[in-house]
């Protein structure tokens, strides 16, 4: 394939991608990810057409021009990786190899010495590709599967940068200015190509692979006290019963006490505060493991995987505890909450989630007969 098709072709997928990554720029102007690949290929779609056109320049542009553009497109690459990992991009990771590659021109210029350039950038494109790699290989992006189509994209143009490094190091003083239209430069753009490929799409594929999950999460979480739903709490609740026979588990459904009273005392506005306050008090004294749920209105669950007979009472014995103990804003010091509490510890055999939670619930029902603000084990355990 000729030069010119290579170079068109790498253009024109990085000036569609810099249009669609602008684009979505300005649909989430809160994701500077966008900006930033934005940037980083329209620079590297300039990069390739002034070293197409690179024979119609004067001398210090063929030097400079494109391998600046090069080199800062690689450069908004990685600080396209680290806004999107949640990490900081100091302003320094342009302009420092922007001024070293500039201060590299004024002796080769001096001498003549292309090669020195062309030797300097690609190591530059090379470390930068590397970090590049390593921001979507770091463990900030673990769960998210496109990583590994970027790793494999900027770990090629890393190898593709160390590789024309060598090449310019093997010409020294026989490299004439300017890129040379042979083979060599015909097999490096087909590099670049399947460099531009994947990296576009790849880069697009783990967005909206971190927004799909995004929406997952929030699709499974109570939008008043932030805590899971039912939803959420119903499916953890099935992979605890479908998980290998041998284990025993907690499940944990509590329902305050007397509830109504703070909405006709205080206002429904003072209910969902108390709701808040709650989630918030029992979120902070679970275990990391544990699932905390709204089941619906005052109603609670917590589900307690890998936890013996003991350490389920004792879990709940302290909610209860915090809660009762808890202070409210909008009421007189004198004014406390309450729980009812039932509890199931068991291997979950042969038992539906439906039979699970009747269980529970007769034994929350139990603790409300007997006089409220305890704790009740299921009669199932």
């Amino acid at each position: 394939m000729e030069t010119f098709t290579l170079f068109f072709a790498n253009m024109t997928i990085l000036v569609v991608l810099s249009a669609s990554f602008l684009g979505l720029a300005r649909k989430f102007d809160d994701q500077a990810y966008w900006r930033a690949l934005s940037a980083a290929n329209l620079l590297l779609a300039m990069a390739l057409g002034v070293f197409a056109l690179e024979s119609h320049l004067p001398l210090v542009s063929v030097f400079l021009l494109p391998n600046l553009l090069l080199v800062l497109g690689f450069a908004l690459h990685w600080n396209a990786a680290s806004q999107f990992a949640g990490h900081a991009t100091p302003l320094h990771r342009l302009w420092v190899p922007a001024v070293a590659l500039a201060a590299i021109n004024v002796p080769a210029l001096i001498t003549g010495s292309y090669s020195l350039v062309y030797v300097a950038t690609n190591l530059m494109v090379m470390v930068l590709a590397a970090m590049t790699a390593s921001t979507y290989a770091g463990k900030d992006l673990g769960g998210l599967m496109s990583r590994h189509g970027l790793v494999l994209a900027f770990v090629l143009m890393a190898a593709e940068g160390a590789t024309r490094a060598v090449h310019g190091l093997s010409l020294g003083g026989a490299m004439g200015a300017g890129l040379t239209d042979d083979a060599v430069l015909a097999t490096h753009l087909v590099v670049s190509l399947v460099f531009v490929t994947l990296a576009g799409i790849f880069a697009l594929g783990i967005s909206f692979e971190r927004t799909a999950g995004q929406l997952r999460e929030i699709a499974s979480r109570d939008p008043l006290t932030g805590i899971y739903n039912r939803r959420e709490f119903d499916r953890r609740l099935d992979e605890l019963l479908s998980a290998k026979p041998g284990g025993t588990f907690g499940v944990l459904q509590f329902d305050l006490d007397y509830f109504k009273k703070i909405n006709d005392q205080f206002g429904h506005a003072a209910g969902d505060d108390a709701l808040v306050a709650l989630a918030g008090l029992i979120r902070r004294n679970i275990r990391d493991g544990d699932c905390l749920a709204r089941l619906g209105g005052e109603e609670f669950g917590v589900l307690l995987p890998d936890v013996g007979r003991d350490g389920a009472l004792k879990i709940a014995e302290r909610i209860r505890h915090l809660v009762e103990t808890m202070p409210l804003e909008f009421a007189g010091d004198g004014y406390r909450l309450t729980v009812s509490a039932g509890l199931y510890h068991g291997t979950g055999k042969k038992m539906s989630r439906r039979s699970l939670m009747q269980a529970v619930d007769h034994s929350l029902y139990r603790s409300k007969n007997n006089g409220r603000n305890q704790v009740s084990l299921a009669e199932a355990a």
